[in-house]
């Protein structure tokens, strides 16, 4: 017994090789039928029907490997593994204004105080350009503050046109308390990023930013809200996201900086 218990102890040799999980789909296509559940949910039942085909399918499947005892194989190794060889050579550390890296890593950034008041600024010239449209469309000047508000009150996408141009307490309150709190974390990214940004900071936060926010929103509002986004005017939802980051733009570039080194963490 004694000879028997030390043969059970002794290590595997390279040569038996190397006991690894056998190659299955089940996984794959576990995953891929809740990502079909999920998609049902939003844009039809049908996708979630065969969805749930493909889970039991996979989940199935996958049990009866494990359960089995099939869900392992013996890779055999065609050589002795190469020794490790130990390299004395150091990685230059990461410094502030270093260059050849994917991101700059800038010597001086604005504080945080300079996207706070950026993002009010910023909020006040978007509001102001809101209400201008509500006003020179003939909607009324609470419009698009009823349409802010109706992103939490979905009985909103029903008033009529009269009903939105007039003045609701609940939609405005709602609508103040989503637009402050946007305009000013919007703002605190910005003032964080943009020291960051090659050459023309004002560019990415005037162009390329209300560029994808206005197109990610377009893009996903079809999914959301599309009765809401059919009282929406686009073109004015981009001038107002401009005014905005034009604005925080100029506000953040025309604070003073303080070096990286002045941060406290």
């Amino acid at each position: 017994m004694n000879e028997q218990y030390q043969h059970d102890q002794q290590p595997s040799t390279p040569q038996q090789g190397i006991l690894m999980p056998r190659p299955t789909a089940a996984p794959l296509v576990l995953a891929f039928g809740v990502m079909l559940i999920a998609c049902g949910l939003v844009l039809n039942y049908a996708f979630s029907a065969v969805g749930l085909v493909l889970v039991l399918g996979g989940l199935a499947r996958w049990i009866y490997i494990l359960a089995s005892g099939t869900g392992e194989e013996l890779v055999p190794l065609e050589r002795e593994p190469a020794p490790v060889k130990i390299s004395r050579v150091q990685v230059e550390p990461l410094r502030p204004g270093m260059a050849g890296h994917r991101m700059k890593i800038p010597l001086e950034v604005h504080p945080y105080s300079a996207g706070l008041k950026g993002g009010i600024i910023g909020g006040i010239a978007m509001a102001v350009t809101a209400l201008a449209y509500g006003l020179i469309s003939g909607r009324g000047l609470w419009y698009p503050v009823n349409l802010l508000g109706g992103m939490v009150v979905p009985s909103v996408v029903h008033w009529t046109p009269a009903e939105l141009a007039q003045f609701h307490f609940m939609e405005f309150a709602i609508g103040t308390v989503i637009f402050g709190f946007t305009a000013i974390a919007v703002g605190l990214m910005f003032g964080i990023l943009l020291p960051t940004m090659p050459r023309w900071p004002i560019l990415w936060g005037g162009i390329v930013a209300p560029v994808l926010w206005t197109g990610a929103i377009y893009s996903f509002m079809g999914i959301l809200n599309p009765a809401l986004g059919e009282h929406i005017d686009w073109e004015w939802f981009f001038v107002s996201q401009f005014a905005y980051g034009i604005t925080v733009g100029i506000v953040v570039v025309r604070t003073e900086k303080i070096p990286v080194s002045g941060i406290k963490k």
